[in-house]
């Protein structure tokens, strides 16, 4: 009898065990650099002309890295830099 219960106790140990595995599994979210058109400091605009804040400051870099010639130094809405013509 004893055995049967122990027996029973490390199957249900074992099943318990292979679940929180999963359940402790990392969730990985991917940037879509692809919508980005023109990045700024603080944010970016997408290729319909929305406002963005960067949710990542590891994002803006990577994208400012890969894309210095869209990339602006500045905030989008500083008076500094824009054309008053």
């Amino acid at each position: 009898m004893k055995i049967k219960i122990a027996a029973a106790l490390i199957a249900l140990t074992g099943a318990t065990l292979g679940l929180s595995g999963s359940a402790n599994a990392a969730v990985g979210v991917a940037f879509d650099f692809g919508n980005v058109t023109l990045g700024y400091s603080d944010g970016y605009y997408d290729r319909d002309h929305r406002w963005h804040r960067w949710a990542h400051r590891a994002d803006m870099q990577r994208w400012q890295h890969e894309h210095a010639d869209m990339y602006h130094e500045w905030r989008h809405n500083d008076r500094h830099h824009h054309d008053d013509r």
